[in-house]
């Protein structure tokens, strides 16, 4: 997750779920490359032990490309 001035958070994680304008979605392995506007509310992802975490974020972008998913919010 990228905040305008620095790295918030780099983990391996199996599956992310956030919302856009047109509502929830979910990134799993192998998901097509993604582009999202966010919206304000909850992004959530999981570890790969199978731990949830939920962050509260505000407006943002999301882009998975690849094995990777780029978050940015302020």
């Amino acid at each position: 997750m990228l905040l305008p001035n620095e790295v918030f958070l780099d983990r391996e994680v199996t599956k992310v779920t956030a919302e856009a304008q047109n509502g929830h979605f979910c990134l799993l392995p192998r998901h097509v490359d993604f582009v999202a506007a966010l919206v304000p509310g909850l992004l959530m992802f999981e570890e790969l032990g199978g731990r949830e975490i939920f962050i509260a974020i505000d407006e943002g972008a999301l882009v998975k490309c690849g094995q990777e998913v780029l978050v940015s919010t302020r």
